[in-house]
C-alpha cells in the first residue's frame, strides 16, 4: 500500500475504517459513553468537484461524514446549479453538511457577533438545501477562536477544546500528515476517540506534488471561466480557437 494523496489510497483508507473497530459518528450523535469512535469531517475550501468524489468513495464503504460548506468561498458559488447539485448529491449519499465559517468576512468583536453571523449563514444553508445543520468549522480559525474554547449557542464548534482534548486530532492540512498517514493509525486502536479532518482538494486521481496540484487547479478554473463565457456571451470565442 502506497501512502499518498490519490483517490485510490483514500479508498484503501475507507476500507480500513470500514473493517476497523471504530464506530463512525456525526457531531450531533450522543457518543459520550462510546468506545472507539471516529468522527470524520471535510472542510471544503476549494473544490466541491473533489468533495463529491470523496463522498461517493465513503458511501461505497458505508461511511458517513460531515462536509463543511464555505458559504462565502471565492472558489465556488453554492447557488450555481452545478455546485448546488453537487451539495444535494453529497446529502443524498447519506452525509451531513455543516457550515465552514470565515470570521474574517465580518467585523466580529465578541461572541454575540459571532453567533449572529453564524446563525445568518446557517439559515441560508438550511433553507436552500432543506437539511439540518448541526456543526460549524472555522476557516483558518483565529487565535481568539482557538484560545477561548468558544461554545456556540445552537451548534457544535468543532474547534472547541473537546474535539482536541478528548479526541486524537489528525489532519491532512497543507497536504501532509504530521504524524504519518492515518492508514497506519486506524488499525492500532491506540486512540479511543479519533477526530479526522480530510480536505478533498488534496486527493486526486494521480499522485502529484503540491505545485502540480496548484497548477492543475488554476487550469480547471480557467477552463470553467472559458465555458461559462461561451455559454453566456454569444460573440465570445473559446480561448483555444482564437
Amino acid at each position: 500500500m502506497n501512502c499518498n494523496f490519490t483517490l485510490k489510497h483514500y479508498e484503501e483508507i475507507c476500507n480500513i475504517i470500514a473493517e476497523s473497530q471504530y464506530k463512525l459518528c456525526f457531531f450531533n450523535d450522543c457518543f459520550l459513553n462510546f468506545k472507539n469512535i471516529l468522527i470524520l469531517r471535510h472542510d471544503v475550501d476549494q473544490s466541491l468537484e473533489q468533495s463529491v468524489k470523496i463522498a461517493k468513495i465513503e458511501n461505497k464503504y458505508k461511511i458517513n461524514s460531515t462536509f463543511f460548506i464555505w458559504l462565502r468561498s471565492p472558489f465556488y458559488n453554492i447557488f450555481e446549479k452545478k455546485y448546488s447539485d453537487i451539495i444535494y448529491e453529497i446529502i443524498n449519499l447519506g452525509h451531513q453538511i455543516g457550515l465552514h465559517f470565515d470570521e474574517s468576512s465580518y467585523r466580529i468583536e465578541n461572541e454575540i457577533d459571532l453567533n449572529n453571523y453564524i446563525e445568518k449563514e446557517i439559515h441560508i444553508l438550511k433553507s436552500f438545501f432543506k437539511t439540518n445543520i448541526y456543526a460549524v468549522s472555522m476557516h483558518r480559525p483565529s487565535k481568539w477562536i482557538l484560545d477561548n474554547n468558544i461554545q456556540l449557542k445552537k451548534y457544535t464548534n468543532v474547534y472547541s477544546k473537546k474535539y482536541f482534548k478528548d479526541f486524537k486530532y489528525l489532519s491532512d492540512s497543507r497536504r501532509q500528515w504530521k504524524e504519518g498517514c492515518i492508514c497506519k493509525k486506524i488499525n492500532t486502536i491506540k486512540y479511543n476517540k479519533l477526530h479526522i479532518l480530510i480536505h478533498p482538494f488534496w486527493w486526486t486521481r494521480k499522485n502529484m506534488g503540491f505545485n502540480k496540484r496548484m497548477i492543475d487547479f488554476i487550469k480547471e478554473k480557467t477552463c470553467k471561466v472559458d465555458v461559462n463565457l461561451s455559454d453566456n456571451i454569444s460573440l465570445y470565442n473559446k480561448l483555444g480557437n482564437t
